[in-house]
């Protein structure tokens, strides 16, 4: 028998779309806020939001008649039609948020507008209205949430502990905090405080009250921007990474969201720059035109579609590569690194593949924390990088909509008006200068000593000729005429017998990067060409890696695994002990410069430490 569901079974059922945990009223609360423009938000819990959740705003407030409407399901103030849907420029749109709440919970709303003398009270349980009524309270909105499920005991038994629904809740309005730099927002949990952001509009700032202080010394700053969209944000230098993508965190359009576009933009953006199985932190905050963007594909709104995956990976890639070009981002030696050395202490932080970046002139660190010398540095970012300011960025880009509508009304070129509303002067970025070095000789014949105006440099001879080799040799492979060398004297090869069988798979491969090969039988290969650029014993030590890695995986096919095997060929290249003439040492750099990636070698490591001139001065005392 088919029937209609009675109304406080269909709400139930409803709100288990939006509302499965305690995280999910704070979110929605939260962005309801955000929407009302509000500048100060409260967020306090208890027993990790299961039997208390309650949020205040000084936003707009919900005038006196409209109040209870508000917890009618799809009522909204944020959409009219469905056109609206197609640029959608608020959080909150789909009307489903009070509705759900008070479905599975114990609700009362108290508001108030700037032009009403009295407040509105509402209190709402399991969908039904229990009270409306007039009350004194200043401008905005409370919202208090009790007893979560107490009408659906089935949906209590999976809820975690009160830890672990309360860290769920911490993180999320962490993420969302960041995002919205002009708005001070605390969390409260139980008696305890967990943060307060001051709401000065300052990213780092806000990153280093939520996440602490040693997270905002390894931030480098990113800021992109194009005709069309706008990214900006911190990542961390490579030589500071975690074992997850815990501390990456993307904004789109002022929503907090998960993106496996933007993951995939800052895994190219680091790639062959950090070891397998690390992660760079990134705080990146992107706006892009509203109709551009589907959010409309997720019950809670957590994930967003865009028009174009390639053109938003490549905008962010291209940002983040830009600032990882940047002086700062290369691996800097600490004074108090020394000192532990020289003290036998040699611990170093959890979250580093190499040597830690210091505070100084030069690495940005947070207001209220830098240390002498560094004010007058950073004091210039942070007035430019205040605040990711959505609301003002999608409000031009509202603008610009409408000014681009008016324009062909009056069949003006719209291209002029569009850069003008949207796109100041691109950011001057300053890549690191390769003819400002001053080469000094090396040490231990490994490490090639370097100085510009600023810092002292060590430069690792052989990651440097990694670097090159490697890039050298994809170069070749990607080419379309292949450079090669005749040899007088081939080189012969004996392969395993089901090496020989998968020749299809492989000889073409090798054929591609500069090499002449050809089968001799009885599973033995003759080599007569080589790629130019190699030496003999370069190329002869390649090609015994290959066919060694070809014994385990006999398909040459796949790219990833060429680029594997290439790498692996790399210790064919200049060793640390291998003394260098000073034109061999000319020649090396004069290669790295020329390279894609010149801050690290195909497995990670670092080409160059640096050490500041303000260090050198601290460890000797002179500041």
């Amino acid at each position: 028998m088919i029937r209609i569901l009675e109304k406080n079974v269909a709400d139930k059922i409803a709100a288990g779309e939006v509302v499965d945990r305690p995280v999910s009223i704070v979110k929605e609360l939260l962005e309801n806020a955000l929407d009302a423009d509000a500048t100060a938000i409260t967020v306090e819990i208890k027993n990790g939001g299961k039997s208390y959740i309650r949020l205040t705003d000084n936003g707009c407030g919900i005038p006196a008649e409209e109040a209870e409407l508000a917890f009618k399901r799809h009522a909204t103030s944020k959409i009219t039609s469905a056109k609206d849907l197609d640029a959608i420029g608020t959080l909150g749109f789909r009307g489903e948020a009070l509705a759900s709440i008070c479905a599975v919970s114990r609700v009362e709303l108290v508001t108030k507008t700037a032009d009403s003398k009295m407040g509105r009270r509402i209190i709402v349980e399991g969908s039904e209205v229990l009270e409306n009524t007039a009350v004194g309270c200043p401008e905005g909105t409370t919202v208090t949430v009790r007893d979560l499920f107490y009408n659906v005991p089935a949906r209590q038994k999976f809820l975690a502990t009160d830890n672990s629904e309360a860290r769920r809740i911490i993180d999320m309005v962490s993420r969302i905090s960041l995002a919205y730099g002009d708005v001070k927002i605390s969390l409260i949990n139980g008696a305890k405080k967990v943060f307060t952001t001051h709401g000065r509009g300052n990213i780092l700032t806000n990153i280093v009250n939520v996440y602490g202080s040693d997270t905002g010394k390894d931030l480098l700053p990113v800021e992109r921007q194009d005709d069309r969209f706008i990214v900006k944000g911190f990542v961390s230098a490579p030589s500071a990474s975690l074992a997850s993508r815990s501390r990456q965190i993307f904004c789109v359009n002022g929503r907090v969201v998960s993106s496996k576009v933007l993951e995939k933009a800052v895994d190219e953006a680091y790639k062959e720059k950090l070891f397998q199985g690390r992660f760079p932190l990134a705080f990146l905050f992107l706006a892009v035109p509203p109709e551009t963007l589907d959010v409309n594909i997720h019950p809670t709104k957590k994930e967003v579609r865009f028009d174009d995956n390639f053109e938003v990976e490549d905008f962010v890639k291209k940002a983040i590569i830009t600032a990882l070009s940047r002086k700062e981002a290369m691996p800097q030696v600490r004074s108090e690194d020394v000192g532990n050395l020289l003290s036998g202490d040699e611990k170093v932080s959890d979250t580093s593949d190499s040597v830690r970046i210091e505070e100084t002139p030069g690495a940005y660190a947070p207001e209220g924390i830098l240390t002498s010398g560094q004010q007058e540095t950073n004091e210039e970012f942070h007035q430019n990088s205040e605040q990711v300011d959505v609301r003002s960025l999608l409000s031009t880009m509202r603008q610009e909509k409408q000014a681009q509508e008016e324009i062909s009304k009056n069949q003006q070129e719209p291209e002029k008006i569009y850069q003008e509303l949207l796109v100041p002067q691109e950011p001057e970025t300053r890549p690191f200068d390769f003819e400002s070095l001053e080469y000094l000789g090396s040490i231990f014949d490994t490490y090639i000593m370097a100085t510009d105006q600023d810092c002292f440099y060590l430069i690792d001879q052989h990651a440097v000729h990694e670097r090159v080799f490697y890039e050298k040799l994809l170069e070749q492979y990607n080419a379309a005429e292949k450079a090669s060398q005749q040899l007088l004297v081939p080189l012969q090869f004996h392969v395993a017998a089901h090496v020989e069988a998968g020749e299809d798979d492989w000889i073409g491969e090798l054929s591609g990067m500069g090499y002449g090969i050809e089968n001799f039988g009885n599973k033995t290969y003759i080599v007569r060409e080589i790629p130019a650029f190699m030496e003999l014993r370069e190329a002869e030590s390649f090609l015994n890696d290959l066919f060694q890695e070809l014994e385990d995986r006999p398909d040459l096919t796949d790219q990833k695994v060429l680029e594997k095997i290439i790498m692996r060929s790399c210790k064919s290249a200049v060793k640390g002990g291998d003394h260098l003439k000073e034109e061999e040492i000319a020649a090396l750099i004069k290669d790295l410069k020329n390279c894609v990636n010149p801050f690290s070698c195909p497995h990670g490591r670092p080409t160059f430490v640096r050490m500041t001139k303000y260090q050198l001065e601290k460890m000797f005392k002179r500041v």
